[in-house]
């Protein structure tokens, strides 16, 4: 096939004649005019600290309406509930008189009740209860000054988990010291539990209380320095015991391993092992029957004792039909807490069985 020729590669071109198409020529006609003279800015000066001011104004009124906002129904809402607030307080605050033997729970005792007194004093005139509520101020100071007294005159420390909880505590000392709550929410797959008293909420995670909220005054919760000990029969520690309740009970370990980013802690007994966060068990492994562990179940009023438990069972009744495991592991991340009773295991999500492995044959369990 042959090859074409482009005709216009080899085309001469006249002589005295630029073809177009290959040699362009510009003229300016149009010369590009000067470039105006700048604006000086020098008048701006004068007026900047007035423009500067003016705005820190706006700025101070339109902090000050938002913040009013935000604040007004506060205000409001201490006003119409300050009275049943403190009724509240006073009456946890009654309730740990008859129990408390500690400095700790007298000082908790005392804090209430000063709660109670501010909350009395916050009652408007308008308050229908208004002359109640300056009478339960005087009463409430005598029961305060008797408190402090008793702060004064204890040496002992600490507070015992049946009058109070605290964060870390489980879902059945909760339930023991506050009782059933108004209403309750499950989420599973988000590991999480809340509990509702009124217009106050407890919120669990793997069936321990992560966060609280106190709104309505009628959480009987320890203060944050305060050491909680979890219930059990004397000379042994159990889920949820101080790590010096530990030492005090088992020894010294013959080693520990930290792990403070996760604020995680390893004791080794040989060859047993006791797991700590935040300075409180949460899990161990008590391979040669040496550790001085026990569960102790909590008994609420009005409990079906079964002889088994099953599928939804709560890790507290498990303890009561199974009693103490050789083995507990704790998996916050996975939302999985492992039961061992010899060769067989439970497995609980969110603190409820979730499933189990009766390798063993020694579980009394049954599917309904």
């Amino acid at each position: 096939m042959s090859k074409r020729r482009d005709a216009g590669a080899n085309r001469r071109i006249p002589s005295g004649r630029i073809s177009h198409f290959y040699f362009k020529e510009e003229f300016d006609i149009n010369p590009t005019a000067p470039a105006p003279p700048k604006r000086s800015l020098r008048w701006i000066v004068p007026i900047l600290p007035i423009a500067i001011f003016c705005t820190s104004i706006v700025l101070a009124v339109a902090f000050t309406v938002r913040d009013t906002k935000q604040h007004g129904p506060a205000v409001e809402t201490l006003k119409t509930e300050a009275f049943r607030w403190a009724v509240n307080r006073a009456m946890s605050a009654a309730e740990l008189t008859q129990t408390a033997n500690s400095r700790d729970e007298w000082s908790i005792v005392s804090t209430w009740w000063k709660e109670a007194i501010e909350l009395m004093g916050a009652v408007p005139k308008s308050h229908p209860k208004y002359q109640l509520a300056q009478q339960k101020v005087e009463e409430y100071q005598q029961n305060l000054t008797y408190a402090q007294t008793r702060v004064d005159n204890n040496n002992r420390n600490g507070v015992t988990a049946t009058h109070l909880w605290s964060i870390g505590s489980r879902r059945i000392d909760v339930l023991s010291i506050q009782g059933e709550p108004t209403h309750q929410s499950r989420y599973d797959a988000l590991c999480q539990e809340v509990m509702y008293y009124g217009g106050s909420v407890v919120e669990l995670s793997n069936g321990i209380v992560v966060r609280y909220e106190d709104q309505d005054k009628n959480l009987r919760v320890a203060s944050n320095n305060a050491i909680v000990s979890a219930p059990k029969a004397p000379f042994v520690w159990t889920l949820g015991s101080s790590k010096d309740e530990v030492f005090k009970i088992q020894g010294t370990p013959s080693r520990v391993v930290r792990y403070d980013s996760l604020r995680k802690e390893t004791l080794y007994y040989n060859y047993n092992t006791i797991e700590l966060t935040d300075d409180h068990v949460t899990g161990y492994n008590n391979l040669d029957g040496t550790l001085k562990v026990a569960m102790t179940p909590v008994l609420l009023p009005n409990t079906n004792f079964s002889s088994f438990w099953t599928i939804g069972s709560d890790r507290n009744e498990v303890f009561r039909v199974q009693g103490t495991p050789s083995q507990v592991s704790l998996e916050h991340s996975l939302c999985r807490e492992t039961l061992r009773y010899g060769g067989s295991t439970v497995e609980l999500k969110n603190g409820f069985v979730s499933g189990y492995d009766n390798i063993s044959k020694n579980l009394r369990v049954k599917v309904q």
